[in-house]
């Protein structure tokens, strides 16, 4: 009885690695990954449809509970009756193919059917190219999820997390682990979980909004994992002195305008975005409270904003600024590179050279 108790833990341990390693290797490439799970009838299929749009393997990897029940899993290239992959059996399943240029932006089918006596649950896993979140992929190395709740993951919300990571660069975003798209909610828009580095952006559509949530979701990852102790030693002492004074704030963006008041986290990822919906707007409007009504604490803030972004260059102490564009559903964003002068305020005296993100 032990030998049988021993073999079956290492079955399960066996298992277990055999699973990681499975994660790990449609995480290493993945573009855009959908999470599905339903409940399947005896002889009525599930089907999925999915739509790359842009060429790369195709993974599908399925999990068949109860465990002994037996199970085919296909898929179907577009307008095609054959599929391209197959499988039958139970407990997990896999299939492998490849999108190329005749089959994009035209959807591609999963299928899922038994003939058991009782329904299985199934839970789906398709990994799959999207244009520009496969570069999202190979420079970032961050992971795209979305659960079946969510709907797909449009081409221009890819665009636009791709112009956002790339305005904050490289090295402030390393480390970033996942992006998951949740279905919508009337209590949140985003949220960043610092344990798994991963940003959730509830469902909504891409446009202005979107890109602000998002940036003010990535500002949280800076506050937390990427910036100094010292940086984060004044910035908690400047909240704190900020108090209930709602001119020591930014205004919110989007949502409630007070929201920065909420903790010095809110805080900073609200003077984050709004520093980069524009840097000089945020600094005019700082000098004025405390030139004009003696509160120097915005002002203060946006200086701390101006040492995230801090950079050299031929040995000269620089930071950057931002300017948010119009346009829908993608929202174009600018960059430039200025020097950061003694007093702690960035140079916006012209030219200003900027960079189209």
């Amino acid at each position: 009885m032990e030998g049988v108790e021993k073999k079956m833990k290492i079955t399960r341990a066996i298992a277990l690695i055999a699973l990681l390693l499975l994660t790990l290797t449609l995480s290493a490439h993945a573009t855009v990954i959908g999470a599905y799970r339903a409940t399947v009838a005896p002889n009525t299929p599930y089907e999925i449809a999915f739509v790359p749009t842009a060429p790369g393997r195709i993974r599908v990897h399925a999990e068949i509970r109860p465990l002994e029940l037996v199970a085919s899993l296909q898929l179907y290239r577009p307008d095609e009756t054959q599929p391209v992959a197959t499988a039958l059996g139970h407990s997990a399943l896999d299939l492998v193919a490849e999108a190329d240029e005749t089959t994009l932006r035209r959807p591609w089918r999963v299928v899922v059917a038994h003939t058991n006596s009782v329904a299985l649950t199934v839970e789906l896993d398709i990994n799959f190219p999207k244009a520009l979140c496969t570069e999202i992929a190979a420079e970032f190395g961050i992971s795209i999820f979305y659960e079946e709740e969510a709907g797909e993951i449009e081409d221009h919300h890819c665009d636009q997390m791709l112009r956002a990571l790339r305005s904050l660069g490289r090295d402030l975003m390393d480390g970033l682990r996942r992006i998951k798209f949740l279905p919508p909610s009337e209590q949140l828009e985003g949220r960043f979980l610092s344990a798994e580095r991963t940003v959730e952006m509830y469902r909504m559509t891409p446009g202005r909004v979107f890109t602000i949530v998002f940036y003010h979701e990535l500002a949280h990852f800076v506050h937390i994992i990427k910036l100094g102790a010292s940086l984060k030693r004044d910035w908690t002492m400047l909240h704190r002195q900020s108090g209930s004074d709602m001119s020591n704030y930014a205004r919110n963006p989007v949502g409630p305008p007070n929201y920065a008041m909420t903790n010095e986290y809110e805080d900073f990822a609200v003077t984050f975005s709004v520093y980069i919906v524009n840097t000089k707007d945020l600094f005019d409007l700082a000098i004025a409270r405390k030139e004009s009504v003696g509160k120097p604490l915005l002002l203060e803030k946006a200086k701390v904003m101006a040492q995230v972004f801090l950079h050299y260059r031929n040995g000269e102490r620089r930071t950057y600024i931002y300017r948010m564009g119009l346009g829908f559903p993608v929202v174009p964003v600018q960059r430039a590179s200025v020097p950061l002068r003694d007093d702690g305020l960035p140079d916006f005296s012209e030219p200003i050279l900027w960079e189209a993100f």
